[in-house]
């Protein structure tokens, strides 16, 4: 056993470079855990800029423009483009959002007539008993506005907060793409010259990171431009709302999909019951939840990730237990950072 161990440690951390990368690495996991609450705010400044770089680079690269009014050009776009998404889609979604709480009563009685019928033909559970689930999930429904107002005035801290991040974070933004190069070789004085693995780390990462970010971006809104688009072709209620779920749970391989087809169902049934409306519904999500895990994921990600599903999952269950909701929404790009890490980390001769 000892002698494995050895074996391992003179292969994996003997070398300077190796040692220095993993000091590196540890450092900043242990910060990042740390102040998880603090550096939020950069994370997601760190992941809007790199979605921004690809198209800084494309407009540099094709029309030989110099950087900084590329830079400036691009990061108006984005701050237009988030204004008006903020304005103008998001007070619809919350509209539609409310109007879908507020129906809920009406969806628990039809529910409670749908499951009355089942279980009495198959003697699951009595009247009664029915009765008195559903008269509690009532009561929670009812409660469930005074809850939220209640968690509106006692949370009004937090929504300073987050205005304070609504205005940080494209300042943080606009910095890392406008000055980039100035804050690397800023970064770059407080580490020893000889520490050619992380640079090869750092260009590795940045690269795979950097084309992880801006796929998945595309492919959000490729999922929820189809599925708002045809959701409301075919009348779907809350059609906004349901096809900005489909779009965001494309972040969450594989369980994102299956949860956002239970309220798309629910809500394709109490409005349709099991008419034809309610399986083209069914057909139409499906064929693009088929479409995007055979068509756009492998067009897209054909060199920005390359990891077995079953790493996926435990990178969501792990990432996710360490730090909740964005554990889960960091699980991939996590997952890839260490990929690539096992990847280039060097070993040395007679290593297994």
């Amino acid at each position: 056993m000892f002698k494995f161990f050895k074996d391992w440690y003179d292969s994996h951390l003997t070398d300077p470079n190796q040692v220095a990368l993993a000091l590196i690495i540890l450092s900043i996991t242990i910060i990042t855990y740390i102040l998880l609450a603090t550096v939020t705010p950069v994370l997601v400044a760190i992941v809007l800029a790199y979605m921004l770089e690809g198209l800084v680079n494309r407009f540099k690269n094709q029309y030989n423009l110099e950087r900084k009014p590329v830079v400036l050009a691009v990061y108006f776009f984005f701050l237009t483009t988030a204004v008006v998404t903020l304005f103008m889609l998001l007070p619809l979604m919350l509209e539609q959002l409310s109007l879908l709480i507020k129906s809920l009563p009406s969806i628990l009685n039809k529910s409670k007539v749908f499951m009355s019928s089942f279980t009495s033909s198959h003697g699951l559970l009595t009247e009664e008993q029915l009765t008195s689930i559903f008269s509690s999930m009532n009561a929670e429904i009812s409660s469930l506005g005074s809850s939220i107002v209640t968690y509106s005035l006692s949370s009004a801290g937090s929504v300073i907060e987050v205005m304070i991040y609504m205005l940080l974070v494209p300042l943080i933004i606009f910095f890392l793409l406008f000055d980039k190069y100035e804050i690397n070789e800023w970064f770059g004085k407080f580490f020893p010259d000889k520490l050619d693995l992380s640079r090869k780390a750092y260009a590795e990462l940045d690269l795979k990171i950097g084309n992880y970010i801006r796929c998945k971006f595309i492919e959000i809104l490729i999922v929820w431009i189809l599925s708002t688009l045809f959701f409301a072709i075919l009348g779907l209620n809350y059609s906004l709302l349901l096809g900005f779920l489909c779009g965001i749970s494309v972040i969450i391989p594989y369980v994102g999909a299956v949860a956002v087809t239970i309220p798309i169902i629910f809500v394709a049934y109490f409005q349709w019951g099991t008419s034809s409306e309610f399986w083209y519904v069914l057909i139409v999500h499906v064929l693009i939840q088929v479409i995007d895990g055979n068509v756009i994921v492998p067009i897209l990600f054909s060199d920005a990730v390359n990891l077995h599903p079953l790493a996926i999952l435990i990178s969501i269950l792990f990432f996710g237990t360490i730090w909740g909701l964005w554990g889960v929404f960091f699980a991939i790009p996590l997952a890839v950072l260490l990929n690539t890490l096992l990847n280039i980390w060097p070993r040395t001769k007679g290593a297994t």
